[in-house]
């Protein structure tokens, strides 16, 4: 039913489609869409390099916690 109506509410009596504007409004959303587009691409680089970073800490710490075990029995205190 309201896809019926679509058309006859968008064209409010007119014989022809405004494409005029439909144009403005498409070169709009896709001059948006390309910004967030950039914005998302930056984000994710960022994200990307915070993950390596994170795994680069995480690395460290496990390598400086088997360094303070001991590594046999023989380390220990019995």
């Amino acid at each position: 039913m309201a896809a019926r109506s679509y058309p006859k509410d968008v064209l409010n009596g007119r014989t022809s489609i405004p494409a005029k504007p439909w144009k403005a409004e498409y070169a709009k959303l896709a001059a948006e869409w390309k910004t967030r587009n950039q914005r998302y691409l930056t984000l994710k680089k960022k994200v990307k390099k915070a993950e390596q970073i994170r795994k680069s800490v995480y690395s460290i710490l496990r390598q400086e916690q088997r360094e303070r075990q001991p590594h046999t029995v023989q380390d220990m205190d019995l």
